[in-house]
């Protein structure tokens, strides 16, 4: 994709000095370089395509629509056309690169900052190719040698994988974090959320990261950074709805908690000398049955103290999400009961990590704190087992059985509910009961169980097997 002679001088050239060459001639070589791409595109011919959508860049930097088409079009379009793994890996983060040096000519613009963090979440985080672009992510914002095609002011450069963004102990690079020399924006309502205009700022909070950077944590950075800009620079999104920009980042972390949690359940199973099962529903049930007293492999120790760190990293990011769910609805209810079920899985989520938590370091940690731990996993456990009961009734119970279920006075609307209420409206032990009745009635009732509704099963039969082997109060 690379160019020479005259293109390769054109290509370096900044975009003030390339309109002042062109003049008036600007508008018809655009509106030619863009033809031409679109058809090497249709055609899968793309031999100097980058070349010429760095001058569309160059010569249309004013154009925010133009940067979003092109990081999608890379990141999606393009990408698809590469035949192996790491040849659609290389063309998303180039996206990225094209976005990266907009941002650079352009600092502090909403449209680039939130088709950045796009990229990052949703392409590399959130495809069916994740696990292999998730793996490199976080391999490479680690130190390691750089390699890359050709130098950075070459037309034909092309990264070949990410620049580390952490140092040796996991901590954000100090470039990362250095403000743009912007006034900060700080928010009145909420002096937590500062615009400053540095890179990484919003990774900070939860460093440090010893095993790397998940894509939905840059995704985060990116589209929090997009959010504070519409809140307090007045910015708006060329295409996409307040509403959205606003809600992106309770909705980054919450997926990023999932994906922490689920690498952490990963790492756990292959550090029992399990087989890891490739889809997410089968991994609650492979190490349930894991006993307290379990002889644990010293070659497996790295993999059970980074599940430990992933449980916890899925416990903090979760915390913070709530928050930004709690100040998004408080800004604007549209969405009201979808993002209310959300707080609710992450309430349950998050008691079940932190039993998880306690329970593998009352396995692999010192003897004399593992009554603690397995006390602290138990009352976890519970929490959990009572949260998903609600959350199973609240949201997947039909109405015309929850009539017959509940006790008088008692609906699905005035259960306890959300981030930190107590079950105060039933008992734990009425709610489990509510919910196994409830179960009882769905088959005679003709309801099929929804997938939600197996998930929340799926947990409870977790919570339960790991209860089996805890003693009570």
């Amino acid at each position: 994709m690379g160019a020479s002679g005259g293109g390769s001088q054109l290509s370096r050239m900044n975009s003030f000095a390339l309109a002042l060459l062109l003049g008036g001639l600007r508008g018809p070589l655009v509106m030619i370089l863009w033809t031409s791409s679109e058809s090497q595109k249709t055609e899968r011919n793309l031999e100097d395509f980058d070349t010429k959508v760095e001058w569309i860049r160059m010569l249309q930097p004013e154009f925010d629509t133009v940067h979003i088409f092109q990081i999608w079009n890379k990141a999606y379009n393009i990408s698809v056309q590469m035949a192996s793994l790491a040849n659609k890996y290389r063309t998303i983060i180039d996206a990225i690169d094209y976005g990266r040096r907009v941002d650079r000519e352009r600092p502090n613009d909403i449209n680039i900052l939130y088709e950045i963090g796009r990229v990052y979440g949703d392409k590399l985080g959130d495809s069916t190719e994740k696990v292999y672009y998730s793996k490199r992510v976080r391999e490479e914002s680690l130190p390691h040698a750089q390699r890359q095609r050709l130098a950075q002011d070459d037309p034909g450069y092309q990264r070949l994988q990410l620049d580390p963004v952490l140092d040796e102990k996991g901590y954000v690079l100090p470039e990362y974090l250095k403000p743009s020399g912007i006034k900060p924006l700080v928010d009145p309502e909420r002096p937590q959320d500062v615009y400053d205009g540095a890179e990484l700022t919003h990774l900070k909070k939860f460093q440090p990261y010893p095993y790397g950077l998940s894509p939905v944590a840059f995704g985060y950075n990116y589209r929090k950074r997009a959010q504070l800009l519409q809140r307090l620079a007045n910015q708006h999104h060329a295409q996409l709805s307040e509403l959205v920009v606003d809600s992106r980042a309770a909705l980054d972390l919450k997926k990023w908690g999932e994906l922490e949690w689920e690498l952490a359940r990963r790492l756990e199973a292959a550090g029992m000398g399990m087989n890891v099962p490739t889809e997410r529903e089968e991994l609650e049930i492979t190490t349930a049955t894991v006993a307290p007293d379990v002889t644990v492999d010293p070659s497996k120790m790295p993999q059970l103290q980074q599940a430990l760190f992933s449980y916890d990293l899925a416990a903090r990011v979760w915390r913070d999400a709530d928050d930004e769910y709690a100040e998004h609805l408080r800004r604007d209810k549209s969405n009201f009961r979808t993002y209310e079920s959300h707080r609710e899985d992450m309430a349950a989520n998050l008691e079940m990590v932190q039993a998880d938590h306690a329970y593998l370091a009352a396995i692999v940690g010192p003897a004399d704190q593992k009554a603690a731990l397995l006390a602290t996993a138990r009352d976890h456990y519970r929490r959990a087992e009572v949260r998903y009961a609600l959350a199973a009734i609240h949201f997947q119970v039909p109405d015309q059985i929850a009539t017959l279920t509940l006790p008088p006075g008692v609906t699905r609307e005035n259960l306890p509910t959300t981030w930190g209420a107590k079950a105060d409206t039933l008992a734990p032990e009425e709610v489990l009961g509510v919910l196994h009745r409830s179960l009882q009635m769905f088959q005679p009732q003709g309801v099929p169980l929804t997938d939600e509704m197996q998930e929340y099963l799926r947990y409870i039969a977790r919570v339960e097997a790991r209860l089996a082997h805890l003693p009570a109060k």
